[in-house]
């Protein structure tokens, strides 16, 4: 299923704006977290197929010169010692990183530029989407479950 979250990121990824922006006006509370989750689990994918965990860190500075350099016309928007975090993160060598509003922005950058680099089709794009997709529902699920488990003790 096909929720708003993933059409509007979807919308986001496949250069269709306004129908990015106009899903976004709509966002109720609850959309914007499973947008922000959906969003963390696509970049979770993406840095994925590109770097692998232990590696050389130029790589990864190099990677977010470039996206920021790509997307960050002010030079200001995406903090550099966030991005790489976030790219350290979604390899298991740092701890998760918030979803604020300074960590959209730079996973939303770092996502733009994973996937222009790789040159997906629209299917390995729905690909990556579904991965994201079945991460954050698997997230949800575990932390349901562990909700449920410390209310019965």
């Amino acid at each position: 299923m096909v929720t708003e979250s993933h059409a509007a990121l979807r919308g986001l990824l496949t250069g269709r704006l306004h129908g990015h922006e106009r899903r976004l006006g709509r966002f109720a509370e609850s959309d914007w977290r499973r947008y922000a989750d959906l969003l963390a689990g696509a970049l979770l994918v993406a840095v994925r197929r590109r770097f692998v965990a232990g590696q050389d860190r130029a790589p990864v500075i190099r990677f977010v010169a470039s996206a920021r350099e790509r997307y960050d016309a002010t030079g200001r928007d995406v903090d550099p010692v966030l991005a790489e975090a976030l790219v350290w993160a979604a390899l298991g060598e740092r701890p998760p990183v918030p979803h604020d509003v300074a960590a959209i922005v730079a996973r939303t950058v770092l996502l733009l530029a994973l996937l222009e680099d790789e040159g997906l089709t629209d299917r390995e794009l729905d690909e990556i989407l579904v991965a994201a997709a079945h991460g954050t529902d698997d997230s949800t699920a575990s932390t349901d479950r562990a909700t449920v488990e410390s209310d019965r003790q």
